[in-house]
């Protein structure tokens, strides 16, 4: 989200200029890496001017909501890396209630964007707990809004290499081959928009490591399916791509050079 779209300068007496107040300080502390105190921010001034919102009937505070959701987002996300598996629930689960279509305050297309991220983020958490039904579930239904979305949200490639990652686990080879070869489509087609928050892919959000990770997946979907001439070719796509991002020094550069020198010594053996 564009640090310049927020509610708009008003009034000293305007009734909007707690939530003006309110979103500024947001993105101050957001830029200053204390998203807790962000978060708080906006659900103070939500909570105190309760009588407020509920007379208003459109979006005008659909850039104050659009933020709160990205910050439950980033807190659910944060949790989770840090293994505080029940605050990152609640997080993501505050992100869900905010993103419901019962929500008319927001903006509707921001709003499904903002829902695919989340629901994305909640296939993550519940892949991380090796509910990976749930999971695949959270993604569909990611899936389902950014193919709706004629490509208004975030990073739909991240959400196939999410499926891949997940159905590979799953031991779906043959689906997750798909949605690894659909994620290189996606981005060869439109590179992601460079959106925080969003855990969409192993490394970074710009098209050209995506395009890394997906040639890497789809090598290593191939050796599961046995087929090692692609899977060759796959992982040297895929090293090209990271090298020329990342630098030959970087761990997954060294990771798929590995699986490169794994699989010629397997066909080695095997006699191919």
């Amino acid at each position: 989200m564009d640090e310049s779209d927020t509610i708009g300068a008003v009034g000293p007496d305007d009734p909007l200029r707690p939530f003006v107040d309110a979103e500024r300080e947001f993105i101050e502390l957001q830029a200053a890496g204390d998203h807790d105190s962000a978060v708080r921010t906006v659900e103070t001034v939500l909570r105190a001017e309760q009588a407020t919102v509920q007379q208003m009937q459109d979006t005008v505070l659909s850039t104050l909501f659009e933020r709160l959701a990205v910050g439950y987002n980033t807190l659910g996300m944060k949790s989770l890396k840090e293994g505080n598996v029940q605050e990152s629930c609640r997080f993501f689960e505050k992100a869900e209630a905010l993103t419901d279509p019962a929500n008319l305050h927001m903006n509707a297309e921001s709003r499904l964007v903002l829902r695919a991220v989340t629901y994305n983020n909640m296939g993550c958490f519940y892949k991380s707990m090796s509910k990976l039904h749930t999971a695949l579930q959270y993604l569909r239904k990611a899936q389902k809004i950014e193919e709706r979305s004629r490509g208004k949200c975030q990073n739909p490639a991240g959400t196939h290499l999410n499926l891949c990652a997940l159905l590979s686990q799953m031991g779906k080879h043959h689906e997750a081959l798909q949605h690894a070869q659909l994620a290189l489509k996606t981005l060869e087609a439109s590179p992601p928009n460079p959106e925080p928050d969003m855990e969409g892919a192993p490394v970074g959000s710009n098209s050209e490591s995506l395009i890394c990770v997906a040639y890497f997946n789809m090598g290593a979907e191939y050796e599961h399916l046995k087929r090692p001439d692609e899977a060759r070719l796959a992982y040297q796509r895929a090293h090209q791509n990271c090298v020329a991002e990342l630098g030959n020094t970087h761990p997954l550069s060294q990771q798929i050079q590995n699986c490169l020198a794994e699989l010629k010594a397997r066909t080695k053996r095997a006699g191919r």
